[in-house]
């Protein structure tokens, strides 16, 4: 259900280009007799149609006067009224990935330290309210696909009227409160196309002057009415939405929800259509569903042969036209301009100085949207921000002022992951994230991992104000592990370990890279279950110890990453100096880096290295691969069991590559070598190194990873487990 409505929101956006126009530009026409009004419905990636019969009318030489627009025709309209051509949003709609816009992950590059470590653990977020727990008003913001039309609209950004763009312009949304059509004549273009395009549950409805504005073609998808009023005696309706289907097509929920909305949507179309001069209605486009996105080739190639049909009729009404439309001229890349000052509206938690050190911005300094667009990632990637939109005014000297407006998220969040794997089955992932809870500028998150393995945490973080840098963590945990105890290879015992911890520290947590942390950790440590005490080599005893980390991450996500490095190391030391009963020092590193060659192929390594001192060393300290270490992330080992090495010392490293020949579908190999050690050496001898190699299938999805692991190894011969779901 949520994968359809992805795609259905999808299928909205589909071909694009920028062009510059003027109101020197302008080219009505209101002194001839015959003044055309275009009509685009709304109908999901259907939609792209429109752009052939626009060919069509270029063909032709027929001058359009005005353009209406709801949803799909509203965008596709509303870049034409600013003067794309038809072969641009062809060629955009072509050869563009628009699922990218439609995903909205935070580029990981620019969260903070504190939050890259729990990102990417949970499928879905719900809203925490006064009332409890309550659904999202939307699955996405919008945030990338109100960025993508912001640049888009670059040479649109300082006129407030529509009716200065070369060809007038009106779109048509739904106002969520009365459920009326509302017309946008001026304004922002990309807050008239983002309001018309919302679609319920799909997108957060969008906000305007205070208004909350959904989909268009709710309340009328075919706006004729709208093009008379505009100055329009001649109107070329062009109708694209889905039509009612029969009961043996209505088979799941979904079917009969769509069919319940089509009535109204349809009913009114068909009265619309009847004010119109010209209507067509592209019938080959019946038997296709407007979630499929995958087919926009297909409408386009439709679109141009429904308009071939009408080119006679179109060529027949420019006859009629005493005026020439506008010469069709390539549109060229966006100009740079030279940016003053910035003028940020809306922020509360964050202050001005926070969100222009995070633009980077700088007096005088030229921008294009695609630089601007990088900006405004650093600062939406944080979970803290739920929308960021800008504007470009000019002012009255050369130069002109960039306006930002953040919509800032003080909302509390519940969230939920689900993983599996093969050895320690199904787990569920709580999440809930309170801020100012105990006081302002505090966070408070409370997670709960059940299943194989048990985890209770609750942290609480004081940063004094969003911007800073520094902050004090306190973390309370509760853990317990079944733990499988090898020699040489063989399993010899098991216990499940239960760990009551409580830890502070101070770090730059909310910096974006080099995290450094300085803190103390006190274990309650107790076994239970345990069978063969005697080959048990981790302490159960309770103890303090200092520790000091280091974290440098800047993959460009955690799931099947393809560029970046990632290294962190940490050192633990408990002394009987510092009034704990063991002595033992724990230093860990670890390095990932991921190597982009091609857009779809990439090399990676890692390398792991820990070392440890002390007779008596608490099971959290010792090094066990292909299992989630709570700093480093999944530390694989090809080939090897789940606990089957468990040392004190490691050495150890990987090389690999990964292919992605479909979208979000991978294959990766890798080579294992290492050592793993009772005592540190730097002896290399054949005899003590292990090798192995893994073969990777998988996939990203909606609701995390996919991956299927084949491995072989020195030790094992074979083993094949299954992942689902994000890692926590």
């Amino acid at each position: 259900m949520i994968s359809k409505t992805i795609l259905l929101f999808a299928c909205l956006f589909t071909g694009f280009l920028y062009t510059e126009s003027t109101a020197s530009d302008l080219h009505t026409a209101e002194e001839d007799t015959l003044r055309v009004g275009l009509v685009l419905s709304g109908g999901g990636a259907k939609g792209v149609a429109h752009i052939g019969i626009l060919k069509a009318i270029e063909e032709a030489g027929l001058r359009i006067d005005y353009i209406t627009g709801t949803s799909m025709g509203s965008l596709i309209g509303g870049l034409y009224a600013i003067g794309y051509r038809s072969d641009q949003l062809i060629e955009i709609s072509r050869e563009n990935n628009f699922m990218e816009l439609f995903t909205e992950s935070a580029n990981r590059r620019y969260i903070s330290n504190y939050e890259k470590g729990f990102d990417e653990r949970t499928a879905v977020t719900f809203p925490i309210s006064e009332r409890g727990i309550d659904l999202p008003a939307g699955i996405i913001t919008g945030q990338n696909i109100y960025t993508f039309l912001s640049g888009l609209a670059w040479s649109a950004h300082a006129t407030e009227d529509f009716n200065d763009f070369p060809i007038p312009f009106a779109a048509i949304a739904t106002d969520i409160e009365t459920g009326e059509a509302v017309v946008f004549r001026s304004g922002y273009l990309p807050d008239a196309i983002r309001a018309s395009i919302s679609i319920p549950s799909a997108m957060v409805p969008h906000k305007i002057d205070g208004h909350y504005y959904i989909d268009g073609g709710l309340a009328r998808n075919l706006p004729v009415q709208d093009a008379i009023d505009m100055g329009a005696n001649y109107i070329i309706a062009v109708d694209v939405s889905t039509p009612l289907v029969s009961q043996d097509s209505l088979r799941s929920l979904t079917d009969i929800m769509n069919q319940a909305v089509l009535y109204r949507v349809n009913e009114r179309t068909e009265s619309e259509k009847k004010k119109a001069d010209l209507a067509i209605t592209i019938s080959e486009l019946d038997m296709y569903n407007i979630t499929e996105f995958d087919n926009l080739d297909v409408f386009v190639d439709i679109g141009i042969k429904a308009g071939q049909r009408y080119v006679d009729d179109f060529k027949r009404l420019a006859d009629m036209q005493t005026t020439p439309p506008l010469p069709i001229t390539k549109m060229e890349a966006p100009t740079p301009l030279p940016i003053q000052n910035i003028i940020i509206e809306g922020n509360t938690l964050f202050d001005d100085e926070f969100i222009t050190r995070k633009l980077e911005f700088e007096p005088g300094i030229s921008l294009t949207p695609k630089e601007i667009e990088d900006k405004i990632t650093r600062l939406y990637s944080s979970r803290y921000i739920q929308q960021v939109t800008y504007r470009i005014i000019p002012d009255e000297a050369y130069y002109y002022n960039l306006i930002i407006t953040v919509q800032e998220n003080k909302s509390n969040d519940f969230r939920v992951g689900l993983r599996y794997e093969t050895q320690t089955q199904a787990s569920i992932l709580l999440e809930a994230t309170f801020q100012d809870m105990l006081h302002p500028g505090s966070i408070n998150r409370f997670e709960a991992r059940l299943g194989d393995e048990i985890q209770f945490t609750s942290d609480y973080i004081y940063y004094g104000a969003l911007g800073s840098r520094l902050a004090a963590l306190t973390t309370i945990q509760y853990k317990t592990e079944k733990v499988e105890w090898f020699e040489d290879f063989s399993r010899v015992s098991s216990f499940t370990n239960h760990t009551l911890r409580g830890e502070a520290s101070v770090g730059n947590y909310f910096s974006l890279q080099n995290l450094v942390t300085l803190g103390i950790r006190k274990d309650f440590t107790f076994h239970r279950s345990v069978i063969n005490r005697e080959g048990i080599e981790p302490s159960n005893r309770d103890y303090h110890a200092l520790f000091a980390r280091y974290r440098f991450d800047r993959l460009n996500r955690k799931s099947y990453p393809t560029d970046g490095q990632k290294f962190i190391t940490e050192g633990f030391h408990s002394n009987p100096i510092l009034f704990s009963p063991l002595l033992f020092t724990s230093i860990s590193s670890y390095w990932e880096g991921h190597y982009r060659i091609t857009d779809d192929f990439s090399l990676r390594n890692t390398i792991y290295v820990g070392y440890s001192y002390g007779e008596e060393l608490p099971w959290v300290y010792w090094n066990s691969p292909n299992k989630l270490h709570p700093s480093f992330g999944f530390v694989r080992f090809g080939g090897v069991d789940r606990y089957e090495i468990s040392k004190r010392n490691v050495q150890m490293g990987s090389f690999g590559l990964q292919v992605e020949p479909f979208y979000h579908r991978f294959i990766g190999l890798d080579v294992y070598a290492g050592r793993f050690l009772d005592e540190w050496n730097l002896n290399l001898q054949d005899n003590d190194i292990e090798y192995g190699a893994s073969l990777t299938i998988g996939a990203l999805t909606i609701l995390g990873p996919i991956q299927a692991i084949f491995s072989t190894s020195t030790i094992n011969n074979f083993r094949a487990e299954l992942q689902i779901g994000y890692q926590f």
